[in-house]
């Protein structure tokens, strides 16, 4: 299975760790994680400017994602097709990856529910569509 985090999943991931922690380390093992240049340097942005990471902490996250990760250089440009520009590189990640999944928080690539095939999932639903590796956890 290919899948796309969403940068809001892998910034919980970074800030919070918890369940979005989880489901990187999870995905890492049991799927094949696709991301763009293009997510990376929000993620990167964001960490930095947003979140007040210093450069070598947002270094050391990138490389790690970059470490566990297929690495897609996503062209396609996809226009009119959400609300908010940004998250076409969501989608347009997926396409060029051949992903199966994308996992997200955010509400408008979540309304489509599947995209060119590519469905579209809350990082929620994981924990009932593959439960025996997200076990419930005493957090």
């Amino acid at each position: 299975m290919r899948i796309v985090l969403d940068t809001n999943v892998l910034i919980a991931a970074a800030l919070k760790g918890g369940f979005s922690e989880d489901i990187l380390g999870i995905m890492t093992n049991t799927a094949k994680l696709i991301v763009s240049k293009e997510i990376l340097r929000e993620l990167a942005e964001k960490l930095t400017i947003k979140f007040h990471w210093n450069y070598a902490d947002v270094k050391l996250f990138i490389d790690y994602i970059r470490k566990i990760s297929e690495i897609v250089d996503a062209k396609e440009e996809l226009f009119d097709i959400l609300r908010d520009p940004d998250d076409n590189k969501i989608l347009s990640c997926a396409v060029t990856g051949k992903v199966n999944m994308i996992v997200t928080a955010d509400q408008d690539l979540i309304k489509l529910k599947t995209f060119r095939g590519i469905a579209i999932v809350h990082p929620k639903t994981l924990s009932w569509t593959f439960p025996k590796y997200f076990k419930k956890s005493k957090r």
